[in-house]
């Protein structure tokens, strides 16, 4: 599937009159920072940590944008890194990476997701002394910013935390005024081909897509990532289908709706491809999803399928 979809539990912790849903995260005066995450695990560190390993690509990619990408040393096969960075060690995927070169690296913060990581993994590394800080379940822009900056005050970086935060809430509060504006748009967007997989409204995808101005046709179903018929989409006739997916599953997504031209988004050739990364992943790279996103559903005439469905077009 393209997105990772597995379900979790998410207890918001009050810790000091602070609150985030991400976990608390307060700083107590001579203690240096202290962090308490998702899973109610508190960590403490004399200073901002030096040497980390990222267990997700989401992590690795707001390291990055952070400014302090050298600091990894370990990350999964799944992240993308930045070419002119000395690159850290690959240390497998993102349910089974290689503990034994996890623990040789030393590292002073492992980083991890309950919905993406394998919670055996991080009670064995917890059991060895390792700190690891867990986040919760992400569900909406305001999780990613409580995200952001959480990792700013874990890494020294909070300065750098709050300008990105201020600049993608401009871009956001652009997008979201250009399409109250516009008539709404329905909305399919896929995530999975076999089954047939959608998003509903408790999820950042199903946020993106009202941003931009998009009506998403699975919206009210309970579950936040459901298997949704085919007769469903068919009865709903959306005006913009999107497919969450690259390679030959993106293929095998296009070539399935193009069996029904009575469709309106395939009669009026709005089917469109994105690359899951940029809407699965809580990092920067979600900027450029909404944009996308937005570029799909303003689009009324001359518009383009599975060749050409992700290109820039700003």
């Amino acid at each position: 599937m393209a997105c990772d979809i597995r379900k979790s539990l998410v207890k918001p912790l009050l810790i000091m009159g602070v609150f985030f849903l991400w976990g608390g995260v307060i700083s107590m005066g001579g203690e240096g920072i202290v962090v308490v995450d998702s899973t109610g695990e508190t960590l403490r560190f004399s200073k901002p940590p030096l040497t980390i390993v990222s267990l997700n690509p989401d992590f690795t990619g707001n390291i990055i944008a952070l400014g302090v990408g050298d600091r990894l040393v370990g990350i999964t096969d799944y992240c993308r890194y930045q070419d002119d960075l000395t690159a850290p060690e690959r240390l497998g995927g993102l349910w089974q990476p290689n503990l034994e070169r996890i623990v040789a690296l030393k590292p002073e913060l492992v980083l991890a997701t309950r919905e993406g990581n394998n919670p055996g993994i991080i009670s064995t590394l917890r059991r060895l002394d390792i700190p690891v800080f867990v986040s919760g379940q992400s569900s909406s822009f305001q999780n990613y910013f409580e995200l952001l900056r959480k990792l700013g005050y874990i890494l020294g970086r909070e300065k750098e935390a709050g300008r990105l935060i201020t600049e993608f809430k401009d871009r956001l509060n652009r997008i979201r005024h250009a399409a109250s504006d516009r008539p709404l748009v329905t909305v399919f967007l896929q995530v999975g081909v076999k089954p047939l997989v959608t998003i509903n409204k408790e999820t950042l995808i199903g946020e993106m897509i009202e941003i931009a101005g998009g009506d998403n046709i699975a919206a009210d179903l309970s579950s936040r990532y459901p298997s949704i018929s085919r007769e469903r989409v068919l009865a709903d006739n959306p005006e913009v289908i999107i497919i969450a997916a690259m390679g030959s599953e993106a293929e095998a997504g296009v070539a399935f709706w193009e069996k029904f031209p009575e469709l309106s988004a395939v009669r009026n050739k709005r089917v469109y491809i994105i690359d899951p990364d940029l809407i699965c992943r809580l990092s920067p790279g979600v900027m450029e999803g909404v944009s996308q996103i937005e570029s799909f559903i303003v689009e009324t005439k001359g518009s383009r399928m599975m060749d050409e469905g992700t290109e820039d077009k700003e």
